[in-house]
């Protein structure tokens, strides 16, 4: 199995800007966040253009951070987002689920 780094291409600048976005995000378009050790997910506000922004932003993430897994599941509350990462990832899983404020 290979495993893939712990570690981000974006330029410092860069990150500042994607974790403002990843606050503006967690703070506008979630209703309720849920975090384990590995994963977490949030619940998405309704409409189309929240599923689409969080698509989004997922897939810029994991262009830059591969160690990311996103995934979108539906059930009887609604789409969630989850956000999965290797055991040795967990604190930035955990900072970023903290920007939910």
């Amino acid at each position: 199995m290979t495993r893939v780094p712990i570690a981000c291409t974006l330029s410092e600048d860069a990150a500042v800007d994607r974790v403002d976005e990843w606050r503006d995000f967690l703070r506008t378009a979630v209703v309720t966040t849920e975090a384990g050790e590995t994963e977490g997910r949030v619940l998405l506000k309704g409409g189309d253009d929240v599923l689409l922004r969080a698509v989004d932003l997922a897939e810029r993430e994991k262009a830059c951070c591969a160690f990311f897994e996103f995934s979108i599941a539906l059930d009887d509350r609604g789409r969630w987002l989850t956000i999965a990462v290797p055991a040795d990832a967990t604190p930035i899983l955990q900072g970023l689920l903290s920007l939910a404020g």
